[in-house]
């Protein structure tokens, strides 16, 4: 049997979607080359030219010619955005502009220098990111990167070169690009060029570079790495294309897992992942297990992990972070439970003198794995490691002098206690009185002062407790084998206390962030109002964690600050707040966003739908935040944004169930009103029109008077029946009456009864092809069709054309009535369907409608399983002169009757 290779329906719909967005995302081209001076700025330059002559708006960011006469011609001609000044400590520093690219929102900027670092009050650290905030708001970039500058090859090209670049950017943005422009020239000329001093270098570093960097065995080196990463690159869209088509779906991939630790191996392990998962096109995940190890690691460990997890993140892994006292175990059990195929681990030698009580993580995996491919990536070489400080090794034993000083008095303390048992019992008995105090200095002290009391509590309990009493002698040899597994006992015991003692520690932590998610979601959940939502959230995040807790809840007005009155007056906070709102991403505090900020900022976002912004201040200003403490604030601006919405949408609710009591009982009054003045209103028309039949024996005034009378009693019936129409479509007992018609004949009845009210205007029919026949109630779509003349007589001059376009679209017809008129204002397109809505004429004394004649059109279409719209004749294609331009159109489609259902009803 033949395979199905038909595309995939959802797939090609989301790429359509995607393609076809209501805010469409910018374009990005990165011109890519394996180092300075292939050319990437001057191509770049030629391209924006070859767009300037096609008539794109192009303007330039940063260029950056360094004195090259070719690269600074081709500047000339585009305009420049003018460059920012920052004052760093004195100095002034030029930037980028990015609040000015903004407000002037050119189609496609020049930005040279991807990978650059901003200076220091910069909204973001890294023009990367600028370029990203463009891509955001619909603008197109071009700009220039070399392969050095990738962060997934960073340490490969300071193996080759010896250099390492600082100035990274991650995979993942090179990866969005929309397109690739790999800008390459051979190794040989690329040296003549640095030859000629057409590449730049820093100043005073010629000679450095190049005999460090520019050596023709390294240039060939990054060339290859910027043709595979290309490459790489080409096929991995190909994939991603032929997965979208329906192609290679039953294709099991990989699903890589690495181990992250505080070691700096872990910047190598990240890369080499990264790569991994490149070359087979697998998704990849960042795990560090918070042991109870986690707890002895100091301050300056504790944030090498959190930068080798954001660095992990940059580069596309998902962050996982496990719990767990058992490593290898933990680990293994859940790569088999979540289905990763292979797991990515570093390995260093222990110390000699460690190997005999240390075993690795990467052996413990090795031997506990059954059958997980397991990938060691030995620290060696590549980055050096940092120098093992003795400090390090001795790490699980420091703890404060004080406490040393308690575990001193617990010993004493024990041996207080046994004293006035000395005589009354065994002396081997008063051991067990150290070991418990062994235990307890374990279990609230560490391991540390734990093996310190186990030390002072040989001699003690010699000194004291063994004949000859108050001397170190002892009489008895069997005290060796006492005092040797007294030692043992107590250090073993001290030992697992002291890291059950941590791991309790760990879980007790765990227990408090989910009594505080527990407390949050029940005490939301309880609220149905904005201000006591937000009074909740203050509640049970500022105490806990220490915080300044504010809430900004977009309104119609703008932001509302709760608690009231606490927004801050400055200006930068207030800037991170307003951007955070208006892009709907975290900025401020320890983010790469507007990182100077007191605070930090979440948005509160629920269904793609921006309801806010979450602010934090840390009262301890020099304690930064955690990956593990934002991890958590995020997942309470979730719950928070959850709670604000459903807050709106009771209030929606409550609004929407008044409207339609209130639409109810307008309904019913229309009703009940049209029928109690039908009666009288014909009566009246009847009387009028008796009267004008004896106008001979009435007065020439007196005739005049009854004439004007019997139109505005005219007009007053049709608003009446317009009334009935009305309340009939909003009450669903309208009943249609279906059979196939030819349009012409509609169209026909409805000219000729607009034909008293036209005037010297204009009104022709062009019909386009073979019309089917169509399946309507016919007496409501001429209705249909006399609403939409006279709407369009009122709003053209007397002297105005109105043209009734027919055509066939599909299994619909399509119909227009066009108008050279005044033309629809802007906004007004939908609002004029609605009842009671009449747009406006350009002379004063035009009458005008009632306002619910295209109210009743909209119901009569949509009852037909039709659509109707409205557009300005400007904004429809094919409209070049400006007399077709003018004016208005009414469009609306019908079903075309099917060939069974004509010749049944026929």
């Amino acid at each position: 049997m033949t395979p199905d290779k038909r595309p995939n329906p959802d797939r090609l719909l989301e790429l359509v979607r995607n393609e076809s967005s209501e805010f469409p995302r910018g374009h990005l081209k990165i011109f890519f080359g394996s180092s300075a001076g292939v050319g990437k700025t001057f191509a770049m330059l030629t391209e924006a030219r070859r767009r300037q002559s096609e008539g794109k708006d192009v303007l330039i960011g940063v260029v950056e010619h360094h004195g090259r006469s070719e690269t600074a011609a081709l500047v000339e001609g585009l305009p420049v955005l003018p460059l920012q000044e920052i004052d760093h400590r004195g100095v002034k520093v030029r930037e980028f502009d990015l609040d000015g690219a903004l407000a002037r929102k050119p189609p496609l900027i020049l930005m040279d220098e991807f990978a650059h670092t901003n200076a220091p009050g910069s909204r973001h650290p890294k023009r990367w990111q600028d370029v990203e905030e463009l891509l955001d708001n619909g603008i197109d970039v071009y700009t220039t990167l070399n392969v050095q500058h990738l962060e997934s090859v960073n340490d490969q090209v300071a193996k080759l070169t010896g250099i390492w670049v600082k100035e990274t950017v991650p995979d993942t943005i090179f990866e969005s690009a929309d397109e690739i422009a790999l800008v390459d020239i051979p190794s040989d000329e690329l040296l003549k060029r640095l030859a000629d001093g057409k590449v730049y270098v820093a100043e005073g570093a010629n000679k450095r570079a190049a005999e460090n960097f520019f050596k023709k065995t390294n240039l060939l080196a990054l060339r290859e790495l910027a043709l595979r990463r290309t490459a790489e690159r080409v096929d991995a869209q190909s994939d991603e294309l032929n997965a979208a088509m329906g192609q290679n779906e039953a294709q099991v991939g990989q699903k890589i897992m690495l181990l992250i630790g505080p070691d700096p191996l872990s910047t190598r392990l990240i890369r080499h992942a990264k790569r991994m998962a490149t070359r087979g096109r697998a998704p990849w995940y960042a795990v560090y297990l918070q042991s109870d190890r986690h707890e002895q690691l100091d301050e300056k460990g504790r944030t090498r992990v959190e930068q080798y997890l954001r660095l992990a993140e940059n580069l596309g892994a998902q962050i996982v972070r496990l719990s767990g006292a058992r490593p290898a175990q933990d680990i293994l059990a859940y790569a088999q439970q979540n289905g990763f195929t292979r797991i990515v681990v570093g390995y260093r030698r222990p110390k000699w003198w460690l190997r005999p009580f240390q075993s690795t993580l990467a052996q413990a995996l090795i031997e506990a794995s059954d059958g997980m491919e397991i990938t060691v990536v030995h620290g060696a070489t590549g980055q050096a490691r940092a120098p093992l400080q003795p400090v390090d090794a001795l790490r699980p034993f420091l703890a404060r002098p004080l406490d040393y000083g308690l575990a001193t008095a617990a010993v004493a303390l024990c041996t207080l206690i046994a004293f006035p048992f000395r005589d009354h019992t065994p002396s081997n008995n008063l051991a067990m009185i150290y070991l418990t105090g062994v235990v307890v200095v374990a279990a609230r002290l560490g391991l540390g002062p734990s093996i310190l009391a186990s030390m002072l509590s040989i001699p003690a309990f010699n000194f004291f407790f063994t004949d000859p009493y108050y001397t170190f002698n002892f009489y008895d040899t069997y005290y060796y084998v006492t005092f040797a597994f007294m030692l043992v006992t107590s250090l073993v015991v001290g030992s697992l206390t002291a890291r059950l003692s941590r791991h309790a520690r760990l879980v007790s932590n765990r227990e408090r962030e989910t009594q505080i998610l527990y407390g949050l979601t029940r005490g939301l959940s309880n609220e149905r109002s904005v201000e006591m939502i937000c009074a909740v959230a203050i509640k049970h995040l500022s105490g806990p964690f220490s915080l300044d807790v504010t809430v900004f809840v977009q309104t119609l007005n703008g932001l509302q600050t709760y608690p009231v009155g606490a927004a801050s007056q400055d200006m930068r906070e207030m800037g991170a707040v307003n951007w955070v709102a208006a892009n709907g991403l975290m900025a401020g505090r320890d983010t790469d966003t507007m990182p100077s900020a007191r605070g930090l900022y979440l948005p509160l976002q629920a269904e793609s739908e921006n309801l806010g912004v979450l602010g934090l201040t840390a009262r301890n200003a020099t304690q930064p935040f955690s990956g593990a403490e934002i991890l958590q604030f995020e997942a309470f601006a979730s719950l928070i944004a959850g709670a604000l919405q459903r807050a709106r949408r009771s209030e929606q609710a409550a609004e929407a169930k008044v409207e339609s009591e209130n639409e109810k009982l307008r309904n019913v009054l229309l009703s009940s009103l049209s029928h109690d003045l039908r009666t009288p209103l014909t009566v009246m028309n009847g009387s009028v029109s008796l009267l004008l039949r004896m106008r001979k024996e009435l007065p020439r005034k007196a005739v005049d008077e009854l004439t004007g009378l019997w139109s505005q009693l005219g007009r007053l019936q049709k608003f009446v029946g317009n009334l009935l129409d009305m309340a009939a479509i909003t009450s669903g007992h309208m009943k249609l009456n279906f059979q196939p018609y030819m349009i012409q004949e509609i169209i026909g009845a409805a000219i000729g009864r607009a034909q008293a009210t036209k005037g010297a205007r204009t009104l022709r029919t062009q019909i386009s092809g073979e019309l089917p026949m169509v399946r309507i109630d016919g007496g409501l779509i001429e209705q249909v069709f006399i609403n939409l003349i006279e709407n369009a007589f009122q709003h053209t001059d007397d002297n105005g054309e109105i043209v009734i376009y027919v055509e066939k679209d599909a299994d619909r017809l399509r119909v227009r009535v066009s108008d050279n008129g005044t033309g629809l204002k802007e906004g007004e397109e939908a609002r004029i369907f609605e009842q009671f809505q009449k747009g406006q004429t350009l002379r004063s004394d035009r009458s005008g409608g009632t306002g619910l004649g295209l109210a009743i059109c909209r119901g009569i279409v949509q009852a037909h399983g039709g659509m109707i719209y409205a557009k300005n004749n400007r904004s429809l294609p094919g409209q070049s002169d400006a007399r077709s331009s003018a004016g208005a159109s009414f469009i609306f489609t019908l079903p075309i009757a099917t060939a069974t259902a004509a010749s049944e009803e026929i």
